[in-house]
């Protein structure tokens, strides 16, 4: 399964590549990126959700959802004063955290089995419930107005996230949805990689990123030093596998996108998006580590 996500990953780089090469590129990309809010995303909600166990199993991706919120508000008070400051300053604190669905779930999926899809589609469920706050603060600030029937579509992974709840309730999640969580690492990683690659290849998104080097240097430490320790505390092996992997994390995908679609342009993502990849070997080789003593 390892090889299968690297291929992933290679194979929708490519394709993102390719894809920002179009002559219509840069006026159709936005629709792309909504069409993976409304499927990829929201089916790996629903289905996560249907498959809680109980709320025990919440206890650690609680823990990695108040690090992801301490970081936006760390970016907030590094982020200067202005009328889109809290925007800004999520899109910020957004760029400097873990690549739950890209990265996390794909990895601890290689490495530790379904038991690591679990936890770390757990992890990446329990932040899409902050994270949709933040996306409603995103709209609220963005640079380019939004209109309002587009928000349930950038909401959508937090409503599968309800429905997949619903489900938990009322039934037990058949058989088949295992499979499918196993099998979505390696497609997420191929979408995850298409729509990074051609959004960070938009237009609007070429900036120079030497400004952001500072702060989102800045963010990542306090992301690493709050993770780590977690990881050693972990009861389990998979569980410290996706500690590991959150803390040594490939660029979060969607803040390059979320910056098309709002009109943001912000260094720190710029920088995310360049210097980020430098922390996958280690996160890959840690958490083979952990996995095995």
């Amino acid at each position: 399964m390892t090889v299968v996500v690297l291929l992933a990953y290679a194979a929708g780089a490519s394709l993102g590549y390719a894809a920002s090469r179009g002559e219509r590129f840069a006026s159709v990309w936005r629709l792309f990126i909504r069409a993976q809010f409304l499927v990829a995303s929201a089916v790996i909600s629903l289905l996560a959700a249907w498959r809680l166990n109980g709320f025990s199993d919440l206890l650690w991706p609680v823990l990695v959802t108040l690090v992801s919120c301490g970081i936006v508000g760390v970016a907030y008070l590094l982020t200067p004063a202005s009328p889109e400051r809290p925007g800004r300053a999520v899109l910020r604190g957004w760029a400097a955290n873990s690549n739950g669905g890209f990265w996390v779930i794909p990895v601890a999926t290689a490495v530790a089995g379904p038991a690591g899809t679990v936890i770390a589609v757990l992890i990446d469920r329990a932040v899409v419930v902050a994270f949709g706050f933040f996306t409603w603060v995103l709209r609220r600030y963005a640079p380019i107005p939004q209109r309002v029937r587009t928000s349930w579509i950038d909401q959508a992974p937090l409503i599968a996230l309800a429905l997949g709840l619903a489900l938990n309730y009322f039934s037990d999640a058949p058989d088949w949805t295992a499979t499918v969580l196993l099998w979505a690492a390696p497609i997420m990683a191929a979408i995850g990689a298409a729509m990074f690659v051609g959004s960070v290849l938009h237009p609007s998104q070429r900036i120079p990123w030497r400004p952001g080097l500072r702060v989102w240097s800045a963010l990542i430490a306090f992301r690493i030093v709050l993770l780590v320790p977690l990881a050693f505390l972990a009861p389990t092996a998979p569980i410290a596998v996706a500690m590991i992997l959150c803390a040594f994390s490939i660029p979060a995908f969607f803040p390059p996108q979320l910056s098309i679609l709002y009109g943001y342009v912000d260094p720190v993502v710029a920088t995310a998006a360049r210097w980020g990849w430098i922390f996958a070997p280690i996160g890959v080789i840690a958490a083979e580590v952990a996995f095995r003593l």
